[in-house]
C-alpha cells in the first residue's frame, strides 16, 4: 500500500520528495525527521492516515483513506513502515 499510495507525494524513501510532491503546498512530511517522529503518536499518524489531512487539522491534499478502517493489520503496517524511516542506520 505504501509505495502505491503513500510513496506518490512521500516518496519510497519517505523524505518527503515523492513524484508529485513538487506541486503540492504544503510539501509532504519528511517521515525521516526524527523530531517529529517522536512528536507524533501511532494513534495520531493512524487517524491521519484514516481521516485524511483535513480530517485531523492539516493540509487538505493529503487524502484519507477510510477503507482501512476495516483493515487494521494494513493500517498496522503502515505504521511501521513510517517508524522505519525514522530510524537511522
Amino acid at each position: 500500500m505504501f509505495s502505491l499510495v503513500c510513496a506518490t507525494c512521500h516518496g519510497m524513501d519517505g523524505t518527503g520528495k515523492g513524484p508529485a510532491a513538487e506541486q503540492l503546498n504544503p510539501k509532504p512530511r519528511d517521515y525521516t525527521d526524527a523530531t517529529w517522529q517522536a512528536s507524533v503518536t501511532d494513534q495520531q499518524l493512524k487517524d491521519t492516515i484514516l481521516k485524511g489531512g483535513a480530517g485531523v487539522g492539516k493540509s487538505a491534499a493529503m487524502p484519507g483513506q477510510p477503507q482501512l478502517q476495516d483493515h487494521p493489520e494494513v493500517l498496522d503496517e503502515l505504521i511501521r513502515i513510517i517508524r522505519a524511516f525514522g530510524k537511522h542506520p
